[in-house]
């Protein structure tokens, strides 16, 4: 087994919390390193000079970071010099509250990749790619992780994608080796899904209600609409505007300048959440004045926390931070019964083990963009599209996520399995729904509600009364069922058809993606634009196959699989 400790490179997300701006960065990294400063006597992090000193109180040392040779490299595409965007990027890493060993080991090994690669110049691309492949494991990741999630903070710095690819080809390759996941599980996602579905049904109290109605609303929006979790906190209280139609939803862009692919700033959201929305305004003005949506003076949060806050009339990526380890800890744990533990600590403890009490990652706040933008590929979006409602200035942020499509069609297949019975039953008693015994006994061979209906098949046999059919295979049908003990019988049929239409599948999701990859690489052609109607109707009817397949394929995995 390789010497890899898991948290030295998951506590730096690929995604970054911001977006460069040079105003709005430059006042934020100020900040953010003079609180930091003033935090212990051997920090000293001036943004004007270009030693950094961090203390690490765990090893009681000094760390440093040294952007002198940056002043050396030029970026020739943009206006902005390197080592201001750079130390930016390194302020928003401090202002997570990361340690002073993970902050100067992801910025220093940032420095190694841009000095190597002069800016990461087309010129030195060979010999770049070269450095990063021979590092140990562990620094190869780390240096991955950091390069990507700089290039998704300034996407201009790799404007045509060739580091991007490159560098997330490396990643993919490294975690593979040693088993690691980037996102939650679907099972992690789901359990959490539901939790937050059935705790918003409930009668909640006025202080629960106001502390945590952000992540009802993060959790609605932000899997739907990639925002990052900065974009998600700055949106305005007044942000809700009446159309035609019915309401749009005002998001915090940074300004276009100009740039190549124009987002989007303004998004129609569904009826109930401009109910929601409005109700929680409404119940929260009296706390006093607050700029952004969630209201941060009506939290009920202890005094440490309000000590930590600057502006008390704006809700920030830190406050939400907390909230959702509080969601976590307070409501999916000691409300719902679930246990948070690693897969190594699950394999250690005894067999009698619920799994489905289990969560083995919590999800981060900006996890959530990776499913909206997964979630816009299965619906057949155009990458430049995608680009517009996610606020990408470069199409080649898109390599961030269709690398993990095949991820995202797992998480459709296990929620299409489970919510079908599960929204019909998670209103009963949600936590012995976890149960091993009573999981088993509610939601496998789901019974047919037709009970007079039993029509005998090769195999199994059909609840329609007019075998109406509009599938080839019986067992692919809404009507189909089959008995506990027929399947036992004709398990090795059944998983049989159940590996085809996987490998159907499997095939989709390879189409979609290359269709994708062509799109990314080809939108200023006017054959893979996205003003294109073929191709757009390729990609179109790529989705609509592939989800076609899901729901097949998740239907008769919930009628037979046994969940052992």
């Amino acid at each position: 087994m390789l010497n890899i400790k898991k948290e030295d490179f998951e506590q730096l997300e690929v995604l970054a919390n911001e977006e460069f701006d040079l105003k709005h960065s430059t006042l934020q990294a100020n900040d953010a390193l003079s609180r930091y400063s003033n935090e212990n006597q051997f920090n000293h992090c001036e943004f004007n000079e270009d030693i950094w000193t961090l203390h690490d109180e765990t090893e009681k040392t000094n760390r440093h970071i040294n952007y002198d040779n940056l002043s050396e490299i030029l970026l020739t595409k943009t206006k902005y010099d390197l080592k201001t965007i750079v130390k930016c990027w390194a302020a928003t890493l401090i202002d997570k509250g990361l340690s002073s060993r993970t902050i100067t080991g992801k910025v220093n090994g940032l420095l190694q990749v841009v000095t190597i690669s002069n800016g990461f110049s087309k010129d030195f691309f060979d010999s770049s790619i070269e450095y990063i492949k021979k590092s140990t494991p562990r620094s190869r990741l780390s240096l991955c992780n950091a390069a990507l999630n700089f290039f998704d903070y300034f996407p201009y710095v790799d404007e045509e994608g060739i580091y991007t690819e490159k560098i997330w080809e490396i990643k993919s390759k490294t975690e593979k080796k040693i088993g690691i996941r980037e996102l939650p599980s679907s099972q992690d996602i789901l359990k959490f899904s539901m939790v937050v579905e059935d705790y918003f049904k409930t009668n909640l109290s006025d202080e629960h209600y106001r502390k945590y109605f952000c992540i009802y609303l993060w959790w609605n929006l932000t899997t739907i609409i990639p925002l990052r979790i900065s974009e998600f906190c700055d949106i305005k209280r007044n942000s809700l505007i009446e159309v035609d139609d019915g309401f749009l939803l005002k998001l915090p862009r940074k300004k276009q300048n100009n740039r190549r692919i124009q987002v989007i700033d303004s998004i129609l959201i569904p009826k109930r959440l401009v109910e929601a929305i409005n109700a929680y305004k409404n119940s929260t003005d009296r706390y006093g004045n607050s700029s952004t949506l969630i209201s941060y003076l009506s939290l009920p949060f202890q005094k440490h926390y309000l000590d930590q806050k600057i502006n008390s009339e704006s809700f920030d990526s830190n406050i939400f931070s907390y909230v959702l380890h509080d969601f976590y800890d307070e409501i999916v744990c000691k409300r719902y019964g679930f246990k948070i533990m690693e897969q190594e600590e699950v394999k250690a403890i005894e067999q009698g083990l619920s799994l489905n009490k289990v969560i083995n990652r919590k999800i981060r706040p900006n996890d959530t963009r990776h499913f909206a933008f997964l979630n816009l590929m299965t619906q057949g979006y155009h990458p430049v599209e995608i680009a517009r409602l996610g606020g990408h200035v470069s199409i080649y942020s898109q390599y961030h996520y269709h690398q993990h499509l095949e991820y995202w069609v797992d998480s459709e297949v296990m929620e299409l399995m489970l919510k079908f019975n599960l929204n019909r039953n998670i209103g009963q008693h949600t936590k012995d729904i976890f149960d091993e015994k009573e999981f088993k006994e509610k939601f496998i061979l789901r019974p047919s509600e037709n009970k007079e209906v039993h029509i005998p098949l090769s195999i199994g046999y059909c609840t329609d009364p007019n075998q109406n059919c509009k599938v080839e295979d019986h067992v692919f049908c809404d009507a189909w069922r089959i008995t506990f003990e027929e399947y036992k019988e004709k398990a090795d049929i059944i998983m049989k058809k159940m590996n085809e239409k996987e490998n159907v599948t499997k095939q989709l999701i390879f189409n979609l993606k290359n269709l994708n990859h062509i799109a990314i690489k080809g939108y200023k052609n006017d054959l893979h634009s996205e003003k294109n109607v073929l191709f757009n109707r390729e990609l179109l009817e790529t989705s609509k196959q592939l989800k076609h397949s899901l729901y097949q394929l998740a239907m008769l995995k919930e009628k037979v699989t046994t969940n052992e």
